[in-house]
């Protein structure tokens, strides 16, 4: 399997992209969150009141001792696992990515290159309580999910958990939240998006992981919520869902990709898609969450 880095082709690694996705964990979890609610007791899901409304789903955290040992892999900046921080104190807490470049030291949670979709070190097999993985579909070709859900059932203990969660980006939509509200330029950006190399990866993952952990033996649960399950949150989530594919197209700006836009073009269409968000035009999609258990 080859071990380029496909999201930094697309995306870029750099700090804007790096406060983006820990925005938006935040948008889909409720925590960390400047109004985050006080700590929930873990045997509650650690649930909050945004999209997910949870870091860990409820069927998870049930079966969790105070102690567990927790990975989490594309980690980003280890937002997440400083966030479970809070309410598992003395957990382990590693967390794993292909690049550091947005990684962020914190002494509760120990951040490590490694790459999913090549076989992981043998010393961590049979280590963790739970394996974490979001949202990358960007970075993932049809015909890798089932590797890399491999690669994770074998870091599992008996009775340990992955849950990951995708978008269903094919399924993507803008909405109009007011009867003049407008939607034309953010829907030319989304079919830029998927138009470009990010077209076959946009039906994968959210729809087939139930199915390829059942191949593995897992015992699976799913759940599915809607991104505008809390409406007081849609503005910022569109804002920057947004980011998305201007970022994508500035890529290939800079990269002078054939049929590429001017950098004065996606400024221009970056303002009109504001524009548009504020006449009350909101993005939707669903977040599927597949969570597989390791037989005891």
């Amino acid at each position: 399997m080859a071990d380029k880095d496909i999201y930094t082709e697309l995306m870029g690694r750099h700090a804007a992209e790096a406060q983006r996705l820990d925005e938006q964990f935040r948008l889909i979890t409720g925590y960390g969150l400047e109004a985050r609610a006080s700590k929930t007791p873990v045997t509650d899901g650690l649930q909050s009141c945004s999209a997910l409304g949870w870091i860990l789903h409820p069927s998870i955290t049930r079966r969790l001792g105070n102690r567990p040992s927790i990975a989490d892999f594309a980690t980003g900046t280890g937002l997440c696992l400083r966030l479970l921080s809070d309410f598992y104190p003395g957990a382990r807490l590693d967390g794993y990515d292909i690049s550091p470049e947005m990684f962020a030291a914190d002494e509760k949670v120990n951040l490590s290159v490694a790459n999913a979709k090549e076989p992981l070190p043998a010393e961590l097999h049979g280590v963790y309580n739970v394996v974490h993985i979001r949202c990358l579909i960007v970075g993932m070709d049809p015909e890798e999910w089932e590797p890399v859900l491999r690669n994770m059932v074998q870091l599992l203990k008996p009775g340990g958990a992955i849950q990951w969660t995708e978008p269903a980006l094919s399924q993507l939509r803008y909405i109009r939240g007011e009867p003049y509200s407008r939607t034309s330029t953010m829907n030319e950006l989304l079919s830029m998006l998927r138009g470009g190399p990010l077209q076959q990866r946009c039906s994968h993952g959210w729809s087939t992981l139930p199915a390829i952990m059942e191949k593995c033996g897992l015992e699976v649960e799913t759940d599915v919520v809607s991104s505008d399950r809390q409406a007081e949150a849609g503005r910022a989530s569109t804002e920057n869902h947004l980011k998305i594919p201007l970022s994508f197209l500035r890529m290939m700006a800079a990269k002078q990709a054939p049929g590429a836009l001017s950098s004065t073009q996606i400024d221009e269409m970056e303002a009109e898609a504001i524009k548009e968000v504020e006449s009350g035009s909101y993005v939707r999609y669903d977040l599927h969450t597949a969570i597989g258990f390791k037989l005891e």
